[in-house]
Formats: C-alpha cells, structure tokens, sequence
C-alpha cells in the first residue's frame, strides 16, 4: 500500500463536492450542549444497496451510520447532489468509483496519476468557500467496506473530531490473497461450528481487519485415516452412485444439518466480503468411523471424485477448495505422491470450474505436490495456486529462511522433505501458479497473547517474495481440543469467544498485511482503549516480548514437527538425553546442545560451534554468545517496559484482560532469560565434553541453577492463570514436567562436580569482551535492483565511518532453497568501499538472487548487514532481480 496526499482543488463544478474526508468545523460530541442544535450530516448514498446485511457495503453501511448517531448527530439522506448543503451541514458521499459521478470527480480533483488496483481504500476531501465535502469510496466494493469500516472506528474513538483530522489519500493491498486457517478437529467444535453468535462477531473481525479470505479446514490430523470428517463426504451427504455410507460415530448433528450450515457460513463470508475455501485435508478411510465405503481403490477414487462434485453443486458458496495431497492425506506413501488419485480429484474440480463458468480455485498444499499434479491442474483451466509454510511448522523471524535444515537437504529427491517448508524451488519465473505462504504457527503460538508491529510489517513486506501472492495464517489457538477451558477459573474468562483474546494478533497481521505502512492510529487506538493511560508501555513490553518466541524458532527447533514441539512450553532439550520431559526428543537423542536452528544459515547450533571453535574454523553465524546475550536483552526490556505501568492505570473493564496478559508478558521474559541461561549452560557443558575440564562443568551447573529460577518462575505464572494441561492436537505435557527435567539435570551435575570442589569456574563468556555485542556498523550498500545476466554482478559496501580492519564477506545464493547454503566472496578494499563480483556462471535468470554481507565489529564479533531488524531492509539480505 502506498498513501497519497491529494491536494483537491478549488474549482466549484456540478459534482465537485463530491470529494473529501469529513467536516472541517465540527465539535466532538462531547462539546455540545442543550443550548446548540445537533450537527447535521448529509449523506449521498450512491450505492444502490440496501441495508440488508446481504452485501459487505450494506454491513459496512449499517455500522458507519450507528457511528455517526452515537456521536450525536442528525443524519439527513439526501437523493441528488444539488441537494447537498455546504453552508450549515457536513456533507458526505458513500459509494465505489465505478459509481459514474464518483469517478468522473475522482479524476478531476486528483492530482496524482495513480492506478488503483482491486480493494482500494480512497478518501476524498474537496475544500468549499465554507465546508467541505468528504467523499468516502473505494475502487470496489470490498474498498469501500474497508474505507466505512476503518472510518466507523476512527468515529468510535475519538467522536466527530475524527472526520476533521482526517485527509484525502488513497490504500491499496500490498497482499492479494489476506488469509486465515480455521480448524474443525472433531465434535467438540460444535459450539462453534454451528453458532450463528461466534460467526458473525468471528467475520465481523476478519472484515474490520481486512482479511479476504476464510479458509475452514476438515480432515487434519498427523497422517492418520482414522479421525473425525475423513473423508469429509459421509459427514456431509450420500455421494450418488455408491453403497450408502454410515457413520459409526456419533456426530451429534446429522450430515443434513453439517451440510447446511457449511452452506450458511458461505453466505456469511459473502455478506462479509470474505472468500470462503473448504480445505478436504484427509482422504483416508476407515472401517471404524465410516462404513460403507468401497474397498477398493479405483472405486474409492471414483468415489471421492464424485464427492467433490456433489460437495460444490451442493454449497455454490464454496469460493475454492484447498487439498493436502501428501501421504498425510491418507493416500499414497512417504515421498510417493499417489498421482493417480489426485488426477481424478483434480478433473473433477475441472468440471465444477467449467459448471461454474470458471468462478472456482483451487489452492493445493506445496508438500507431495508433484509436477503432474501440477499439470493436470492447468490443464483443466482452474485458476490455482500453491501454498507453503513461510518457514517452518512455527512462527519464526519475520524473513524466510536462508537455509533449509539437515533432515531437508539430505533428502532433496523425497518430494515431501523437499517441498515441506519455505519456498523451495518453486519461484521459478516460469511457473503457472500462483504461489501464497502460510504462517503456520502452531509450533510456536498457541496460548500467549501477541502484539509486535515491527513483525507484522515485515512479514507483509516479504509475503509477495518472489512475486508471491499473498499470505494465509494460522493464529494462536489452533487445533486445540475443545474440551477444556483456557483458563483456571472461570472468572479470568471475559471473552465470549476465545479468539477474542488475541485480537491484537489479527488486527496487526490484517490491517499490516493490507498495507504495511498503515498508520499506528490503528492498533494504538486499540491498544488506549484496553489500557488507557499505559497504553504506550503496554505495547512497548510486546514489542520486545513479541520477538521472544520467534527468536525460539528460528534459533533453536529442537524437532520440526509443529506436533512435538512448542516452544511456549517445551525447554528445547535436557542436557542429558535421557532426562528429556518430551518423549519425542528422548526417542530422538536431542539434546539442548545438539538442537538444530530452525535456520541453519544465521543461527549456530551449540554443540557445532564448540567444534568449529576447537578446531578454529568458526562459521559466519550468530554466535551462543551473541544468541544469549538477545534473549537477555528482550527479557530484561519486557521488564523493564512493566515495570513502568501503573495497573491503576488501566480501566476498570479491562483489568482482567490485563491481568491474563500481564501473566504472558511476564512469563515470556522469565522464558527469554531461561534460554539466555541455558545457551550458556549448553555451551559450556559441550565444552566440557571435549576438553574434560570440570572447570566448564561447574559454569554449567552455576548457569542450570539460573536456568531452574526462570522456569520456576514459569510454573508459578503459568498454574495462576492456565489449565494445566493444555491439549491441542497431542499431549504436550505440561510445564511443571520440564521443572523435572531441569532437576534431574541439576542433579546430574552436581554428582559429577562433586568430587571437584577444588576446581575453580571457568566460562566462555569471560574470554569474550561483550561490551560492544551489538554494536553495528553503519554502511551504504550499493546493490543493482536488477542486471542482465550476462554480466558479472558488481557490489559494493561503503562504511560510513572507517576502513574495517578486516575485510567483510558478502553471501549469495539463488531464491532456491533446494541449492542449500550461502555461497561465499572475499570484498576487496579499492580506498572508497568494498567491492565484489558475483560470477554469472551458474546463475539461472529464472530466480532472483540473495545476497548479505557479514563484517566483525570493533571488539570482534561477526555482525550480519543488513542484518535481523534492519530500519531500512525488510529482511536480513537482499534481493536481484536477474534478467537474459
């Protein structure tokens, strides 16, 4: 998105009141009195809809007047532009351009030649010799709800005042495709699933906050093919042509009822302005839970195609449907995509496309997706495209990964390892799909609220990497089992609904993921409203808090299944394999020193830097040293920000939200210090296995004692507020287990220290000047947006204060993750800045080029440019866009 200030012009014509934001002269409603009149507001409605709730201008409508009336105003529709009165009223104009007298004003007044795209948000101030007249409108219809809604808001904060201050400008979306995931596990979401209540607040929040696209999901599971609505078509009704199916377990609802109220949600989203895709993620089939289906496999292929054909005559709702067509599905094998399935699937979603005159799309999940599958696809003529997680089965930093992990790249032919997270190869400039990243962030966020943002800016900006269309995320609560409350007593719950309690996360991630330059009147006008006067501390703790359980994923996934890992609760490896609390990480022989980053590009795993370290060949990576030292800084900012708020502060009906956040905060900075601590208690305890000096041994033993305070501190916040074992899709455990596991490893310890009283501590840390960790250097890099191919690519890095004393490196790799690391350039000094040519032999014009540089600072440490946060760089390294 890109705001424009239009300076409207003076020139009075028939239509030139047409233009503009609201009223220059107008009182909040505070200030009038029983001796003035109320104000009067004109309204132009050009839209031709009526306020019905069956279209999201008429929505959106409905709620822009109710604004107004609480403000104190008398509304006055008016039929024709003559009758507008710019010599006592306010006067506005509602409608989208395609609206002929809005259009015709809109280019009159504008003085900027701006090409507006779809869901254009255009506010249009035109100036009179007396009052102004305030256009509200949008290139569509979807525009203009987003332009109503986002004023009603502004009303409802800060009264009439609010249509004084604002000024002409224009919004367009940075992301086509703004996506939410929605998960129906099992009966248990009934609640939910079938209350009118939950889906209009719940759509009601998507449309304020932008989002375009709801996509409810069936089937989810961990590869299995017995779980609740898989296949999804026995839930829903009999597919024609086949023995009667039966389902063998009590749903509660009949597959009558399930199917007209999928058929109400899809009217609900259009009324909305929301996309409505079903996801069918299991295929499988089992005698337990559905009886009835055919044995054999052509048959059940048929079947199911007969399914997806009934299922979109069925509910014309359906706007797209979205396939898993990996082995998870049910069908097929580990690296072996079952093709012959998902040809059959695939035409019939042709057929449906040309049924509906090509008004459907299909978006099929990136893992298992094969070349064929591809081309059956396009050949149907269906507009499709390709999702992938942005990074890994969690919420990491805010960039995608510049290295693919072990596992991955050691099993690059197996389709389902290649293909599981990122972008893989498939930004290749000669697709024919499009291609849509999903922030899968279960691994991650699942109970902790979240406000950060710096992050949701710079997610946005790299969500149409690779000319990428857009983003879908999967926010906190995802999957749970419905069968427990989220807190321990009943008086903490002051949500009707639990989404509600993270409305932060959806407005940052919608409005930001529309357009990442979006005013922070937004979120701060929300953020006053739940925490008045403090309201600016608030947000600064989640800032730094925010970044805490990112930093977690991208630095330190102990296993990649989002299934066996959380970093909200798990403490990333006992030091003694057989002490681990998470049986998945017993199985697996993890440890805290031997967990791998989730990107193994930037970040060190522990047990690796020891050995590079003896064997001095250090890599150019965040260090432990440095890694821990972050951890602590965010920690102690998180305190720091709550030790400003004055809890009396905050108003009344708010406290106890505050109160549960509050909890979240401070068990996140507990967390951050835990992982400060063990990082240095891991890196010492590996140290001692290769020298066998117990003096790193009782560094690790002093460090885990600092390790159990944090995560005592933990267990205390987490059992005041928080069941106890929370469950989502599998048994996590709980926090007091890894309290265990800490001791055990403590007690571990403090048997081998024993006999070495006499030993004196050694650390690390101590042989490190830390003064100026996180000093950076400021540079100008000076780097071509794009080249021809045929040419070396030149590069340049001008320090701005002084010649380095030793050179920097620049790193540079195609946007294929499949090509591995980061391959490597010496810079040359030339007496200006540093130079280097990056060879064209073996580049391939069909993907753009990353690069980065790393430099070592003033007291030797490795810093990366443009490096994590980067004020001028959305992500640590840059992008070339290479050409024949």
């Amino acid at each position: 998105m890109k705001a424009y200030t239009i300076k409207a012009r003076k020139t009075l014509c028939t239509m030139a009141f047409l233009f503009t934001f609201i009223c220059h002269a107008v009182t909040q409603s505070a200030e009038h009195t029983n001796n003035f009149p109320k104000p009067t507001i004109n309204i132009l409605d050009r839209t031709n809809i009526s306020n019905n709730l069956k279209h999201p201008v008429a929505f959106s409508k409905i709620k822009f007047y109710k604004s107004l009336r609480n403000s104190d105003v008398k509304l006055k529709e008016i039929q024709a532009p003559e009758k507008l009165d710019i010599h006592k009223n306010i006067n506005l104009i509602i409608g989208t351009l395609k609206d002929s007298i809005i259009k015709s004003l809109f280019i009159k007044n504008r003085s900027l030649n701006y090409r507006l795209g779809p869901e254009s948000v255009v506010y249009l101030k035109i100036e009179t010799e007396n009052r102004p007249i305030l256009v509200i409108t949008g290139s569509d219809s979807r525009g203009l709800q987003y332009a109503l809604n986002e004023l009603s808001q502004r009303i409802d904060s800060y009264g009439l005042r609010a249509l004084y201050d604002l000024e002409s400008y224009v919004e367009s979306p940075e992301n086509t495709v703004r996506g939410v995931d929605r998960f129906i596990k099992d009966v248990h979401d009934n609640s939910w699933f079938f209350s009118g209540d939950f889906w209009n607040h719940y759509l009601n929040m998507l449309a304020i906050n932008r989002f375009n696209r709801l996509t409810l999901i069936t089937g989810y599971n961990d590869g299995k093919s017995e779980d609740f609505m898989i296949p999804v078509y026995p839930y829903l009704f009999q597919v024609p042509g086949f023995n009667q199916t039966e389902l063998k377990r009590t749903t509660e609802k009949s597959p009558a009822e399930y199917l007209r109220q999928l058929k109400h949600i899809g009217k609900l989203c259009k009324n909305y302005g929301i996309e409505f895709v079903f996801g069918i993620w299991g295929h499988g089939r089992h005698e337990k839970l559905v009886g009835g289906l055919p044995k054999d496999s052509e048959l059940y292929t048929q079947y199911c195609a007969a399914g997806i054909r009934k299922l979109l005559r069925e509910v014309p709702e359906i706007d797209g449907i979205q396939l898993r067509v990996n082995y998870e599905s049910g069908v097929g094998g580990f690296g072996e995509t079952a093709d012959f399935f998902w040809k059959e699937i695939i035409m019939a979603l042709g057929d449906s496309n040309k049924e509906r005159n090509g008004k459907l799309f299909l978006d099929i999940r990136a893992k298992g997706l094969t070349k064929k599958i591809s081309k059956w696809a396009s050949q149907t003529g269906i507009n499709f495209s390709v999702t992938s997680k942005y990074s890994w089965e969690g919420m990491g930093l805010p960039y995608h990964p510049t290295q693919m992990r072990k596992g991955e790249l050691a099993l690059l032919d197996n389709i389902d390892k290649r293909q599981r997270y990122g972008y893989a190869n498939f930004l290749n400039e000669s697709r024919n799909f499009d291609f849509i990243y999903r922030l899968w962030g279960i691994g991650t966020l699942r109970l902790f609220t979240w406000a950060d943002p710096d992050y949701a800016k710079r997610f946005a900006r790299t969500t149409t990497f690779g000319n990428a269309k857009g983003f879908q995320i999967t926010p906190p609560m995802s999957r749970k089992n419905n069968t427990w409350p989220l807190f321990n007593r009943n008086n903490l719950a002051y949500f009707n609904w639990e989404y509600q309690r993270y409305w932060a996360y959806y407005l940052l991630f919608g409005r930001l993921g529309y357009a990442s330059t979006t005013n922070p009147i937004v979120w701060e006008r929300e953020f006053e409203k739940h925490y008045g006067l403090e309201y600016k501390q608030v947000l600064k703790a989640y800032v730094s808090a925010s970044k805490i359980l990112p930093l977690i994923t991208s630095s330190h996934l102990t296993y990649h299944p989002a299934n066996y890992n959380w970093a909200e609760m798990d403490s990333g490896g006992a030091l003694f394999v057989e002490h681990n609390a998470n049986l998945f990480f017993k199985n697996k022989k993890r440890t805290y020193q031997s967990s791998e980053p989730g990107d193994p590009g930037i970040f060190y795993t522990i047990s690796d830097y020891v050995n590079d370290g003896i064997s001095n060949t250090t890599k150019r990576k965040i260090t432990p040293i440095q890694l821990s030292a972050i951890f602590e800084k965010l920690s102690l900012e998180t305190q720091l920000h709550l030790s400003k708020i004055n809890k009396e502060h905050i108003p009344d009906e708010y406290k106890t939200e505050f109160s549960t956040n509050l909890a979240d905060l401070e068990i996140l900075s507990s967390l951050s210090m835990y992982h400060a601590f063990k990082i240095k208690a891991a890196t010492h305890y590996a140290l001692y296995e290769h020298t066998q000096d117990y003096g790193y041994l009782k560094s690790c033993l002093a460090n885990m004692k600092k390790v159990r305070s944090n995560w005592t501190n933990i267990v205390t916040k987490t059992s005041e507020v928080y069941y106890k074992q929370p469950l989502f899709l599998h048994d996590n455990g709980t926090w007091e287990d890894r309290l265990i596991e800490i001791e055990q490893d403590i007690n571990k310890l403090e048997s081998l220290t024993s006999s070495f009283s006499n030993v004196k501590i050694k650390s690390h840390w101590q042989s490190k000047k830390t003064s100026k960790l996180f000093e950076r250097l400021h540079f100008e890099a000076v780097i071509p947006d794009s080249i021809k191919i045929s040419q070396d690519v030149e590069v340049g890095l001008t320090p701005l204060i002084k010649k380095l004393s030793k050179s920097p490196q620049i790193h540079f790799r195609l946007a294929d993750m499949t090509l591995g690391s980061f391959k490597t350039l010496d810079m040359t000094w030339n007496g200006t800045n540093y130079t280097a040519q990056i060879p064209t032999s073996g580049l391939d014009p069909n993907y753009d080029l990353l690069l980065y540089f790393t430099y070592h600072n003033t007291d030797g440490f490795l810093q990366f440019y443009p490096g994590l946060f980067n004020d001028t760089s959305s992500a640590p390294y840059y992008c070339i866009e290479l050409f024949n």
